[in-house]
């Protein structure tokens, strides 16, 4: 199971297309640190530990501080979302 002592912080971003089946690739060979979620709504992932979460009625502007590998296309309905490695 994964540490989560240390607090990261993003150095570099890549815009995400959620996706059902398609793991999140940064630059980094590691998971994001947070996720921005620009426009509202629902998000839908899969988090560094294996548990599908949705995460519902997320404002825009908000940072979400989860590491994930996946955000899952069928249930995200917010939109502009940004992985911060």
């Amino acid at each position: 199971m994964p540490s989560n002592l240390i607090v990261r912080q993003g150095i570099t971003g890549v815009a995400v297309t959620p996706d059902d089946a398609v793991d999140i690739v940064g630059s980094t060979a590691n998971t994001p640190a947070t996720l921005y979620v620009g426009t509202a709504g629902n998000v839908d992932v899969i988090t560094l530990g294996g548990s599908t979460l949705l995460f519902k009625n997320i404002p825009a502007g908000s940072f979400l501080p989860i590491q994930v590998t996946r955000v899952k296309d069928t249930l995200t309905t917010a939109d502009d979302i940004v992985a911060l490695f």
